[in-house]
């Protein structure tokens, strides 16, 4: 598409509201509709889709159009648009044929604006199970600054347009020797400069709370805000906000005069060109000159508060799940290099981080591929400050769009969040070093361990990743190299230990010039520990071939979705899993036998052959599971339920049941495991089984499952002598290690969790403690 026809039509290319109806907004806020005001803006709407074959068609179709939800505009394409029945007609007179995606989108607001009225206050994941408004948003900030004052502080450091507060929560860990909090590098994150996209502030505030939550148990989350000045601003365009929820769901910009200013414009970098308009009656109206709006310049005024201390920033919207990277003032402008390279390998490892989650993927790419938008704020603090700037269009693809189920906040936010750390690792960190200790290992052996590091805002030295270990909590640690395995992968070998003794552990890496790091960084809650256990496998099966599992139920046959074995081939936006989640290739699915549908017309039922656990009374079943009942007409109406039976199927006691809704309803491998015994006997007829339903009246249900296996783990001997060594001075046993246990057991930290179950505090494990310490160790 030409220049000039991207700026004749900079509001399509923009993706968003287009006048064409004369749809406008008066001086006193009331929706106008060809000069008469309407109390519900979106009636008689409908979304369709059509596919324009030229730059005439697309031009025209535009002109036609309320609003336009394509994020990708452009001849040959397809192109989402807000029309009513004049302009369904006029679109079939110009010789394209629309398809209805939404044929009442009055009725979809409404039934949206329905599933968030009850906006009950709550602490914790809870409070993310729906949207909320402006004031809950404040105080949900505010109460995370009194819950962790030692990491957090809330500040003003402006008023919109209307004067209301523009807030920040800076999250940084304490002064440490020659790392002052005030020395640290700054990162800043924002949501909400568009006002109807809910699911960006809901997840910025996401963001804050689990960097304060996973604070001084997450190693990860621990070195990175011991490493940064993390400035948050969940809320840019409150009064844009609060309108949306009063007035005019789908309003985009601030709310200057009525008409609005769309503050993703307003930045000063190339401020007026494409992709923006003088018009007050556009979607992308830029304002009368860069920064006219009080709330981009308290934006801007805040980052340059900080000096030369921003080196990164974030700005969150909706929707189209994408990473983009500057520029996108003008059509073909090019990032130059190196940041350009740079800015492609740091998206794509925060898109696999993402996708790791729940299996959605957000896909990298720079701005300007996606339409050219002058004035935006990323462009502005890559281009005025020279900071690593990205702007991320949240869930989804277009199904729901603005209106986007508070169903799927949850995973929204996780997958941003784990986004989020490798983008701090990578901008704020020399390298980024990380590898998770598992539970326990296998006891008597060595037993390997991934480690990854990948270059920050310097170059990792390959050859010198290593590990450092001991055996116990005294004496020094062992040093050994990493073995590469190509890219950032490594393995690592931790030491043999005894039943029940822990290993102790970090990784070190070093700069190509000579700078070292350490994970767990220092002050960050290291070393790693692991426990070495017994571990007995007495099942596995990852579904490579037929090991006597069974498929029943009402769904199967006159319905479809039955469960069968086969190799993923989904993804996209029916919610089926796009690959298995062990890596051996196949995994029972819903749906595999019958051209990948979803289950429909009752329930399919997936059943384990019968287990003999008679043998083994702690044995814990494990299994990775997939459920998707987030699309559809009626969408999270449906549940996902596995069921233990201890007699050969006679009864099933339930081990979970997964939804109608929350985080694990809208895809994604996760890992469940239970102790058989909390739940049945462990005997010699033990099965499991796993039941989709598609029961409600609409819901379009995906579900698999794969790694399912029986484990047992324990010391079948007396636990290691060394485990009651706990206290200083190391080498010695006296009171000091009895009351180190004892504090340990008061905390139910793992070094007093000794006997089995597992997970389970109790006189067991003091009688362990006793034992190791009696025996006279070390």
């Amino acid at each position: 598409m030409s220049s000039s026809l991207l700026n004749r039509v900079g509001i399509a290319v923009v993706a968003l509201g287009v006048a064409g109806l004369g749809v406008a907004s008066g001086g006193d806020g009331a929706v106008i509709v060809d000069g008469a005001p309407v109390a519900r803006p979106y009636e008689g709407v409908r979304l369709v889709r059509v596919s324009p074959g030229s730059d005439a068609q697309f031009v025209q179709a535009i002109g036609v159009a309320r609003d336009v939800w394509t994020h990708r505009p452009g001849p040959g394409l397809p192109l989402e648009l807000l029309v009513d029945d004049a302009g369904v007609k006029a679109l079939r007179d110009m010789g394209m044929s629309p398809r209805v995606l939404m044929a009442d989108v009055q009725g979809a607001v409404d039934a949206h604006m329905a599933r968030v009225e009850d906006r009950v206050q709550m602490r914790g994941l809870g409070w993310f199970a729906n949207y909320k408004t402006e004031d809950q948003i404040r105080s949900y900030v505010d109460g995370l600054a009194a819950a962790h004052p030692a990491l957090a502080s809330v500040s003003v450091f402006g008023s919109s347009i209307q004067g209301q507060d523009l807030y920040q929560i800076t999250i940084t860990g304490p002064d440490a020797p020659g790392n002052l909090a005030a020395d640290r590098p700054v990162v800043i994150l924002n949501g909400c400069q568009h006002a109807r996209e809910w699911v960006s502030p809901a997840t910025v505030v996401y963001l804050a709370d689990q960097l304060l939550e996973r604070y001084g148990t997450d190693p990860r989350v621990s070195g990175l805000v011991d490493t940064a000045r993390i400035v948050i601003a969940p809320m840019v365009n409150p009064d844009g906000y609060e309108y949306t929820w009063s007035s005019q769901r789908l309003w985009r910009k601030n709310r200057r005069g009525g008409y609005g200013v769309d503050l993703n414009r307003n930045w000063g970098y190339e401020w007026g060109g494409q992709g923006s308009s003088g018009s007050t009656g556009d979607e992308t109206y830029r304002g009368t000159s860069p920064f006219s709006e009080p709330e981009s310049a308290a934006l801007r005024d805040l980052a340059l508060s900080f000096g030369g201390d921003v080196v990164a920033h974030i700005d969150y919207h909706s929707f189209s799940q994408l990473i983009m990277w500057p520029f996108g003032y003008a059509e073909g402008v090019q990032t130059p290099e190196p940041d350009r390279t740079r800015f492609q390998n740091v998206s794509a490892q925060m898109s696999g981080a993402m996708l790791s989650v729940n299996g959605a993927f957000y896909d990298p790419i720079q701005s300007v591929d996606l339409y050219p938008a002058a004035g935006t704020s990323s462009d502005w603090f890559y281009g005025q400050l020279g900071a690593t700037s990205f702007g991320i269009e949240l869930r989804d693809t277009g199904f729901d769009g603005f209106l986007l189920p508070p169903e799927q906040i949850l995973p929204t936010a996780q997958e941003n969040f784990e986004g989020l750390l490798v983008f701090l690792d990578q901008t704020t960190r020399l390298l980024s070093v990380n590898t998770v200790a598992p539970s326990y290992v296998q006891a008597g052996q060595p037993n390997d361990l991934d480690v990854s590091v990948v270059d920050g805002i310097e170059t990792l030295d390959a050859g010198s990743v290593s590990l450092h270990a001991r055996v116990g909590g005294s004496g020094s640690f062992v040093v050994t190299p990493a073995v590469p395995m190509g890219g950032s992968a490594f393995v690592v070998t931790l030491p043999a230990a005894a039943c029940g003794e822990q290993i102790e552990f970090y990784v070190t890496a070093q700069t190509t010039d000579a700078q070292s790091v350490s994970f767990p960084v220092d002050g960050a809650g290291g070393p790693l520990a692991t426990t070495a256990l017994e571990i007995a496998v007495v099942v596995a099966d990852d579904f490579e071939t037929d090991q006597g599992w069974s498929v029943t139920g009402d769904a199967n046959g006159a319905g479809e979705g039955e469960w069968a074995r086969a190799v993923p081939n989904g993804g996209g936006d029916r919610g089926d899993p796009p690959a298995d989640a062990d890596g051996s290739g196949s995994c029972y699915l819903t749906g595999a036998a019958d051209d990948n549908t979803d289950v429909d017309g009752g329930s399919t039922i997936l059943s384990s052959p019968t287990l003999d656990l008679s043998a083994t009374p702690e044995a814990v079943v494990s299994y990775w599971r997939w459920y998707n009942n987030a699309a559809g007409a009626s969408p999270n109406e449906d549940i996902f339920v596995v069921e233990i039976s201890d007699n050969d199927g006679g009864s099933w006691t339930t081990l979970e049941t997964v939804g109608p809704t929350g985080a694990q309803t809208v895809g994604g491998w996760f890992l469940a495991s239970y102790r058989v015994a909390d739940f049945v006997a462990t005997t010699s007829q033990v099965r499991v089984r796993f039941t989709a339903s598609d029961v409600g009246s609409g819901s379009v249900v995906e579900a698999g499952v794969d790694g399912f296996s029986i484990e047992e783990t324990g010391c079948s001997g007396p636990v290691a002598c060394n485990a009651a060594d706990l206290a200083e001075p190391f080498g010695q046993l006296d009171f000091s290690d009895v009351v180190a246990f004892l504090s340990a057991f008061a905390g139910q930290e793992a070094a007093a969790d000794l006997a089995l179950p597992l997970g389970v505090f109790d006189f067991s494990d003091v009688v362990a403690y006793l034992g190791a310490f009696g025996a006279g160790c070390p």
